[in-house]
């Protein structure tokens, strides 16, 4: 068996829906598990068109009509009939009400609303699949083929009971392949959740992870993980394979490409993932796998994220005090806020925050142990690749690099396995920083 992930823009109109469906077509003999994003194009995104209609609501104006065009044009253009996904829409339509008449929008009712995306698509695709391509697909909701995952709303995780149950009912269900529902599970109490925008990918890998398969497809809209951002860097190009540790750091230091959380149950199992075009099907794309043959290259990658916090707490009862860092972590992990990056000296203690998260309250807290300074309008830029390791005077030509693109290097990291040098930036140096270290 294989997993063959689609994201929205893959699955965004008629023409790419059926380019998709083609795909898996030629993939049949292997069984695939099909995981489908909501549609995503310039003329219907409709994720962000459930967000905007709840929000609508909350205001007191409840409103389904756009939903509701958008998805019956997807139908109309498909040439199939809507009643596939009626039901569905009738229920968003009366979840707008409810939202409406009651005033909340709590995360948990915001997982329900952007459920509907994946809910809807899946359903398009199936019936699409199975109309004009002449296949058995059987369709099912992810939750409902064994995907239950913590009550985290918003950024929920598989418990790990879900993986025999997942591979049970992927049998049981049959027929040529399944086409199932990406970024949604449910908690334990029943309630919808969603894995985090993006969270197809993580969903591709658990079903993946749970049904043995030989490797995990992310089908998207760029010909696999580049060496960097090309709306960036004109030069920028595909990279034909990476590790899971390469892939976790691009991933999780601003690679679009891929969820975070993607390469932890493929990791966990050994799958191979393999990111692919599907306007460029023969395009080999990226195949990332547990080990790799050591290559000439030292560096792999350039990622960087926007928008970060630079913390920093200075006091003198660090000097001796065992202990001392640990009660810092202590109020980050309480508020919730994550850590990316952090350095140390004798009497400070620095480290990088997303922009937007509430630091207000963890800075009072902090303030009791000494000065604390938030700067803000920060980027983190990675540089990133198995080959540094041992390589002597890879530290000095990054800083030359960017001290001859005149940006100033505000903090660096970089961990003992010597996969990665992290730099923190200001957001108006960041193109330049990574044109430069490209």
């Amino acid at each position: 068996m294989i997993g063959m992930k689609f994201g929205g823009t893959s699955v965004g109109t008629a023409e790419t829906i059926r380019t998709a469906c083609g795909l898996v077509k030629k993939f049949i003999d292997k069984k695939p598990v099909v995981i489908v994003s909501a549609h995503n194009s310039p003329t219907c995104r409709m994720t962000n068109t459930l967000i905007a209609s709840a929000e609508e609501a909350l205001s007191g104006k409840p409103d389904s009509s756009k939903v509701f065009e958008l998805q019956r044009g997807v139908c109309k253009d498909l040439g199939i009939s809507s009643d596939i996904v009626e039901p569905l829409l009738e229920e968003y339509d009366r979840l707008l009400v409810g939202i409406s008449m009651i005033q909340e929008l709590s995360p948990r009712t915001m997982d329900l609303v952007m459920s509907f995306g994946e809910r809807m698509s899946s359903r398009v695709f199936t019936a699409v699949f199975n109309k004009e391509f002449g296949v058995n697909a059987k369709h099912a909701d992810s939750y409902d083929l064994g995907l239950i995952t913590t009550p985290a709303f918003g950024e929920a995780q598989p418990l790990n009971e879900c993986y025999p149950e997942i591979k049970k009912k992927v049998e049981e269900l049959g027929g040529d392949c399944v086409i199932t529902t990406g970024f949604i599970g449910k908690g334990p109490h029943g309630h919808i959740t969603t894995l985090g925008r993006g969270g197809s990918d993580y969903s591709a890998t658990i079903f993946g992870a749970a049904v043995d398969a030989e490797e995990v497809q992310i089908w998207t809209d760029v010909s696999g993980v580049m060496t960097a951002d090309p709306k960036l860097v004109d030069g920028a190009k595909s990279i034909p394979e990476l590790s899971f540790m390469e892939a976790s750091e691009l991933a999780w230091y601003g690679a679009k490409v891929l969820h975070p959380a993607t390469m932890i149950p493929a990791i966990e199992h050994n799958i191979p993932v393999r990111v692919m075009n599907t306007h460029e099907p023969d395009h080999p794309g990226t195949v990332i796998r547990s080990q790799l043959e050591r290559e000439k290259a030292v560096a792999k990658s350039v990622a960087y994220k926007k928008h970060t916090n630079l913390v920093t707490v200075t006091s003198s009862r660090m000097l001796g005090s065992h202990g001392f860092m640990a009660k810092v972590f202590e109020i980050f992990n309480r508020h919730k806020l994550d850590i990316h990056m952090i350095a140390t000296s004798e009497v400070s203690i620095s480290l990088t925050i997303p922009e937007g998260s509430n630091l207000e309250a963890a800075t009072a807290e902090l303030k009791v142990f000494g000065d604390v300074d938030v700067s803000s309008d920060k980027a983190l830029v990675c540089l990133i690749g198995e080959g540094m390791a041992g390589i002597k005077g890879v530290a000095r030509r990054v800083c030359g690099a960017l001290s001859d693109a005149g940006v100033n290097i505000r903090m660096i990291s970089q961990g003992a396995r010597e996969l990665n040098i992290s730099l923190l930036v200001d957001e108006k140096d960041a193109a330049a920083a990574v044109q430069s270290l490209h």
